[in-house]
């Protein structure tokens, strides 16, 4: 039985199969799997595939630099010092880098200049977040966990001062007393006041970090 005449019809049939799953793994290949734009501080705009975040463990730093391979180019290095923002299409999720007070054994006044995730945004003040990791007690145990702290920005200060650590401290008020040196007179006392009688706000802080706007929008009106 001559079979070359089978053969032949199964590879025609095949053909196109085959020339549509390569066609589907190009356009995979040519699609970022992790899309990112970042604006630089120069006014240079970049789009591309992020390749390797800028939290990410075991590394020397965190939060200060990222690599990107940019659209039909070579992957490069981006520090935080370059930073204007960043964007996730996908998700709308939006970067930017700003100072942050990082108070170590060495020096008390150390500041850092870190990339954070953008929040929620009041006329007066924004929330910025940033990652790091905190050794987490457990009952009788203790691990390293990825935890969130929130920060504020008042205005269009260069710094962001902390002001909740999750699983971390919680609501803590004390690096943000140190670094404001008197620029807003009276705002520790109330935030701490308005906070201790609205105890189900202080729980909430680290979802809803938008209670802390609220909170200083109150301040400044009071203050008029």
């Amino acid at each position: 039985m001559n079979l070359r005449p089978l053969l032949t019809l199964i590879l025609v049939l095949a053909l196109p199969v085959a020339l549509s799953a390569k066609k589907e793994s190009d356009k995979e290949e040519k699609t970022p799997r992790n899309p990112i734009v970042v604006k630089l501080t120069d006014g240079t705009t970049l789009a591309g595939e992020l390749t390797a975040g800028w939290y990410r463990f075991p590394s020397k730093t965190i939060n200060e630099n990222f690599k990107m391979r940019p659209t039909g180019g070579e992957e490069i290095e981006i520090t935080s010092e370059q930073v204007d923002s960043i964007i996730f299409p996908d998700t709308g999720t939006r970067f930017t880098a700003a100072d942050i007070p990082v108070p170590s054994l060495r020096n008390k006044n150390n500041v850092e200049h870190w990339i954070v995730e953008c929040g929620p945004k009041s006329e007066h003040a924004e929330i910025l977040s940033y990652k790091t990791r905190a050794l987490v007690t457990y009952g009788t145990f203790q691990r390293w966990e990825d935890c969130a702290t929130r920060c504020v920005r008042f205005g269009d200060e260069k710094e962001i001062y902390p002001f909740e650590y999750d699983r971390n401290g919680g609501f803590n008020l004390n690096v943000m007393k140190k670094m404001l040196n008197d620029r807003h007179p009276g705002l520790i006392d109330y935030m701490k006041r308005y906070f201790k009688e609205n105890k189900k706000l202080k729980k909430e802080l680290n979802e809803h970090p938008e209670h802390f706007l609220e909170a200083y929008e109150k301040f400044l009106t009071e203050q008029k």
